[in-house]
């Protein structure tokens, strides 16, 4: 029982110090403006004005991401949020994967990574966390569920309560 403690302990440990790792790096704070407007032309930035809302970086190649793709998905239905997809084919070919998963996302297309390297983003699936101030409060890359979505929106709107 000790010896079977003590392993999920540094498996806990050891996964908590790679997210750490891996997320290190990534912008918290005010939010770089991103000028490009998304696929369907509409200004990019306004969907991220009210909070809490959740700024999603993505590939069409990822297979992570496309795990995550119905969790997301779910998500933006209730929250405000913008996704970016980093270093995907051109225009016409994200528009065929959007179509064909059934994703009504907002997406921004950034095919030569400038926007994902304005972020820190260095791996994707990447998300930041936006409380109603407009700021990123936290940050995730990797797989995230629809409720760890969910959570982490809900205590960017409790943290922006507690301290308004």
């Amino acid at each position: 029982m000790f010896k079977k403690s003590v392993l999920y302990i540094v498996a806990f440990l050891f996964i908590f110090a790679g997210q750490f790792l891996i997320s290190s790096g990534l912008v918290t704070g005010k939010p770089p403006l991103i000028a490009r407007d998304t696929l369907d032309g509409h200004p990019s930035m306004h969907y991220l004005t009210k909070g809490p809302a959740l700024l999603y970086f993505w590939a069409e190649w990822c297979g992570v991401c496309r795990a995550m793709h119905d969790n997301v998905d779910a998500v933006l239905r209730d929250y405000p949020g913008l996704t970016v997809a980093v270093r995907s084919a051109d225009t016409q070919s994200l528009s065929g994967h959007l179509s064909e998963n059934k994703l009504d996302w907002p997406v921004v297309d950034d095919r030569d990574g400038t926007i994902g390297q304005t972020y820190g983003v260095r791996a994707v699936p990447a998300v930041f966390f936006i409380d109603n101030h407009g700021d990123i409060v936290f940050t995730s890359v990797g797989y995230t569920s629809e409720w760890g979505l969910r959570f982490w929106l809900w205590l960017s709107q409790l943290l922006y309560s507690l301290l308004a």
